[in-house]
């Protein structure tokens, strides 16, 4: 079983430092970092769950860096030189893509000067490819509208069915790129896939048990696991994606969240819980602070919000 941690770029003394967490096989703390030496694909992904994937799939067999930490909000990142240093080495960049990430994503892509992971080239990959997603805008989409996503939302790892679409992905992707290993691939992924399947009709008994119908979050970024749980969302704390809340549409949401009786405020941990706590303390509900992004492994991420579910259900905070 692989750990995720989630790696940081620093600069100290004038060299460039890893500061952080990486995904590290057990098997790998026996035998030291030798993974150059061993041929193993150097993967950076954008996040820390499509890293998780490509852990959890590749196993000994790749070195996974994320770009983005696990509570930093991967719409908004500083397109640093030190990311580019180190796709510069990079075998494979692994994006979630559906412009997740449009803002900074190109910038590094041409400052690594790496024409493996150029967009079009086999080493770049993007999940959201991969999988159906859901809110497709229609008709002309402007600035107006707020940061919408043109392609559709881009959250769709906290589906787990979808989840297990993109590992599928993840492992085509390996496959390509070193054949030798793809025995090893294959039977990692089934395991990988049969784990988060073997847990989903358990979270969706919790979540039904927890008595919680609806839910008010801060952005769009539960959508997939809310409509996955059968549960109602009745609106945002956000106004408009990307637009911080204004005093009009926070007292149009209290008006909202008496009439539906909403329990539950759910307040993703990379956006400010100001506003939140308001709400909670005009209307009752219970807010909890989640993280939409693996620290670990993908079943406790999702485990964790079907914990903050149930802590909704009983009142705490």
């Amino acid at each position: 079983m692989s750990r995720l941690k989630v790696r940081e770029f620093k600069k100290k003394g004038g060299r460039q430092l890893w500061v952080a967490y990486v995904l590290i096989p057990t098997l790998l703390l026996t035998v030291g970092f030798s993974l150059e030496a061993r041929g193993a694909l150097k993967v950076v992904a954008t996040t820390t769950t499509l890293a998780s994937f490509f852990q959890e799939v590749g196993g000994d067999r790749v070195e996974v860096k994320s770009i983005t930490r696990k509570n930093q909000d991967p719409h908004y990142v500083e397109a640093k030189p030190s990311y580019m240093v180190i796709l510069r080495q990079a075998d494979l960049f692994a994006s979630v893509g559906l412009d997740l990430e449009v803002g900074w994503i190109g910038l590094i892509q041409r400052g690594a000067k790496n024409s493996r992971i150029q967009e079009g080239q086999p080493g770049f990959f993007e999940a959201g490819n991969h999988v159906e997603v859901i809110e497709v805008p229609e008709g002309k989409v402007d600035r107006s509208q707020g940061d919408v996503h043109p392609y559709g939302n881009p959250h769709f790892h906290l589906d787990p069915m979808r989840a297990i679409k993109a590992v599928q992905a993840v492992e085509a992707k390996l496959v390509e790129l070193d054949p030798k290993s793809k025995e090893i691939y294959l039977k990692r992924s089934k395991d990988f896939q049969k784990r988060i399947a073997s847990k989903i009709d358990l979270w969706k008994k919790r979540v039904k048990a927890s008595g919680v119908k609806n839910v008010i979050t801060y952005h769009k970024s539960l959508n997939y696991f809310i409509r996955f749980f059968g549960l109602e969302k009745i609106g945002n704390i956000e106004p408009k994606p990307g637009v911080p809340p204004t005093a009009k549409h926070i007292i149009g949401l209290i008006k909202l969240m008496k009439e539906k009786k909403v329990l539950c405020i759910l307040n993703e941990s990379y956006f400010e819980d100001t506003a939140a706590r308001r709400l909670q303390k005009v209307t009752g509900a219970h807010v909890e602070i989640v993280d939409v992004e693996v620290q670990s492994y993908y079943t406790e991420l999702i485990d964790s919000l079907v914990r903050s579910i149930e802590a909704c259900g009983k009142g705490r905070n």
